[in-house]
């Protein structure tokens, strides 16, 4: 996690998080422009999440829903004033992509996948998490239309397609994504956390729902490849979860949608 100290003077927080300022410090640990995430450091720790006013409600509510699972942090407070900010307390234990894990490609290859396997067995009704597939292809169409167009998340052999092709196999597989899976949507180590090899919670729900699993799949092999360097434990990690239960043309496939970002 990459941090930056700030002051107070930088930006003006809710009155409701006075008592977590006084005597902190804070840093900026931020990794994506859609919001802002500040770190408190103070007692256990703490994040704060700032985003467009509304835009962290969907979050709120899913986060509070899996921490009753057993799979996410409590959120312990939600203010949404001119901006939306979610306070939850830092998780003990470092997330899934620390080089202690990395060390153990197997064993960690393991835990994911019964991770994974525990939220997918979720039954809930989409009333509660919403229909996640719908959104996820509305913000491919949109990120297509705007002129996105990102390869590195490409397979190695699909990499000579181009952003039309790409978009001509977004629209050959939509028919084919499922909305019968309760995912994260966002599957991918520095998401997972893990405290001596013991799995802790899973952050960042903004892109849970119901959907297809494919999507958790192709984010937890993406992101293995990409932060241990090598595709050799792909087909441990899809044999851990059940290969049984994979369709790998459609794993595939999801690389097609997520260059639209």
């Amino acid at each position: 996690m990459k941090k930056r100290i700030i002051t107070l003077e930088e930006l003006r927080f809710p009155k409701a998080f006075d008592y977590l300022m006084e005597n902190s410090v804070i840093y900026d640990s931020s990794s994506s422009s859609a919001a802002r995430v500040y770190f408190i450091d103070k007692d256990q720790g703490y994040f704060l999440k700032r985003a467009v006013k509304g835009s962290l409600e969907k979050e709120v509510a899913l986060t509070r829903y899996f921490a009753s699972q057993g799979l996410a942090q409590n959120v312990l407070d939600y203010v949404s004033d001119d901006q939306d900010w979610l306070l939850t307390a830092k998780v003990v234990g470092d997330d899934a992509s620390s080089k202690k894990f990395l060390e153990n490609p197997k064993r960690l290859c393991q835990i994911l996948a019964e991770t994974m396997k525990q939220l997918h067995a979720l039954e809930v009704d989409e009333n509660l998490v919403g229909n996640r597939t719908q959104e996820y292809l509305k913000a491919v169409e949109v990120g297509y239309q705007v002129g996105n167009f990102d390869p590195h998340y490409l397979f190695s052999h699909q990499k000579q397609i181009d952003r039309s092709g790409a978009y001509k196999k977004v629209l050959e597989y939509s028919p084919y994504l499922e909305t019968d899976t309760l995912i994260h949507g966002d599957f991918c180590l520095p998401n997972i956390i893990l405290n001596n090899w013991q799995f802790q919670a899973m952050i960042d729900w903004d892109s849970a729902g119901l959907g297809d699993k494919h999507i958790d799949l192709f984010w937890a092999v993406w992101s293995l490849a990409f932060n241990l360097q090598t595709n050799r434990y792909r087909d441990y990690f899809l044999d851990s979860y059940g290969r049984e239960n994979i369709n790998l043309e459609l794993l595939e496939a999801i690389a097609y949608f997520e260059v639209f970002g």
